[in-house]
């Protein structure tokens, strides 16, 4: 049952019958090649559980996404909390290869940062890359995140940069802004 969607995708949440999707994604070489390399299958197990538990505890995770039109399994998107920041949540998206260069990466992010800021009243949400993944760079950045900083992140400790937004501000109404 989906809780969240977009004009092409459903998001719903992980279960143990999704393993092989899970599987389908985190093995895949190309998409993993800026997160640490294929995960083994015992790996992305371990992987679906706790993305599983922290539904459980927290009602956040990487959510699997799925094509509104036919239900094929396209990847995942979502939220887990930053550093026990406060109302500050991390964003990811991985999306499966056959579905690259389709936008659905932006067009995830964007339903999630609804949700993070609308349903969930998130301050402001940070996200960070691979130093060499320059086309997660330009998605950041064109979603109207800016540079914050740079942290040792993954196996390797590599220094990632990472980006930051905050909670949008609502607008006055006209007569309201001079007071």
């Amino acid at each position: 049952m989906s809780f969240l969607s977009s004009p092409r995708l459903v998001f719903r949440t992980w279960s143990e019958s999704d393993l092989p999707d899970a599987l389908s994604l985190w093995t895949d070489p190309e998409v993993n090649r800026f997160l640490g390399g294929p995960m083994s299958p015992e790996t992305v197990r371990e992987r679906l559980n706790l993305e599983m538990d922290r539904q459980r505890k927290l009602g956040l995770q990487y959510w699997p996404v799925y094509l509104r039109s036919n239900g094929a399994f396209a990847g995942c998107a979502g939220l887990r909390p930053f550093h026990h920041e406060a109302g500050v949540y991390e964003m990811g998206v991985h999306i499966a290869r056959p579905y690259w260069s389709m936008q659905l990466g932006e067009e995830a992010a964007c339903a999630v940062m609804e949700y993070a800021f609308g349903t969930l009243g998130a301050m402001a949400l940070t996200a960070g890359h691979n130093p060499n993944h320059l086309h997660s760079k330009r998605l950041i950045e064109r979603l109207g995140f800016r540079f914050s900083h740079t942290e040792p992140w993954g196996p390797l400790g590599t220094e990632t940069p990472f980006y930051r937004l905050h909670r949008p501000q609502m607008s006055l109404p006209q007569g309201e802004r001079s007071r």
